[in-house]
């Protein structure tokens, strides 16, 4: 099943997909930094699920649609 990206703010509004592309790459620092000890190291898998649902909140509040497509389970579920 094909989405409809054109009602999605992040491929409609040049704002919000600056906003959601930087949350993506904070979770990306999230998970590149686990285990090796930096300020950025989220030091447990666990913290790392933790930060990342929060960001993920982050992106529903600015697009449910994009949210769907990168978090599908739910922070909820």
């Amino acid at each position: 099943m094909a989405r409809d990206k054109s009602k999605s703010p992040y491929y409609t509004n040049k704002k919000v997909r600056g906003k959601i592309d930087k949350l993506l790459q904070k979770n990306s620092v999230i998970w590149s930094n686990i285990g090796t000890g930096s300020k950025e190291d989220p030091i447990t898998r666990e913290e790392g699920e933790k930060r990342w649902e929060a960001l993920a909140k982050e992106i529903k509040a600015l697009d449910e649609d994009f949210y769907k497509i990168v978090y599908p389970y739910g922070v909820d579920s």
